[in-house]
């Protein structure tokens, strides 16, 4: 069974945290098939850029993040990960992130699956802004967060859900997207379910909790 601990964390403002789909795989395919260990993984980074990053810095991040993504899941979800298509898998690189970032997780339950809930399939940029300021308005450290550092995030949120498939590449506008509603195959639904987050796979599909 999966833990659903991240509901409570406090609300944390990532801005540079994407969904990171190709080194996701390569990560759950060294664990799984070559029974590499995080800390192996880390080595690997730190030696031989194995996710391509950039700069040192960057692949620290990504390397990170992913460890931190796959620590909230376990070994039948990294096998069921590896079984599935593109899509599907995609599908459950955004269940780990919703796993590991309340904000994050309460934005897909509370924004996006009611878009879904009633096909208002536009996601404007005023629909982000307007949730995080919800935030601000009962989290009293949230509301240092700056005006650039909240867009950010709303460009982030942005990124994640096209590399996942959610929204359309192009905006109709500078400031909407075409909301994808994700085919779950029933494999998939079960699954979560049976690992105890059916509540995930409620929010993915637009159904009532």
């Amino acid at each position: 069974m999966i833990e659903l601990n991240v509901l409570e964390q406090r609300y944390p403002c990532r801005t540079k945290e994407y969904l990171w789909y190709k080194e996701t795989c390569q990560a759950v395919k060294m664990i799984v098939n070559e029974q590499k260990t995080l800390a192996e993984i880390k080595r690997l980074s730190e030696q031989e850029n194995i996710f391509n990053a950039a700069t040192i810095s960057r692949a620290n991040e990504i390397r990170t993040v992913i460890a931190r993504r796959i620590r909230a899941v376990n070994d039948s979800f990294l096998c069921k990960f590896l079984s599935l298509n593109i899509q599907m898998q995609k599908l459950l690189c955004i269940v780990m992130v919703m796993l590991t970032d309340r904000m994050f997780f309460e934005f897909m339950d509370f924004v996006y699956r009611e878009k879904l809930i009633t096909n208002c399939l536009v996601l404007q940029d005023s629909d982000i802004i307007g949730y995080i300021h919800s935030i601000q308005d009962h989290e009293d450290y949230a509301s240092k967060w700056t005006d650039a550092g909240i867009r950010k995030v709303r460009d982030n949120y942005k990124s994640i859900l096209k590399e996942a498939g959610l929204i359309s590449d192009n905006g109709i506008n500078g400031t909407e997207r075409k909301i994808i509603k994700p085919i779950i195959k029933s494999e998939v639904k079960e699954f979560l379910i049976a690992e105890g987050i059916g509540r995930i796979e409620k929010i993915l599909a637009g159904e009532r909790g």
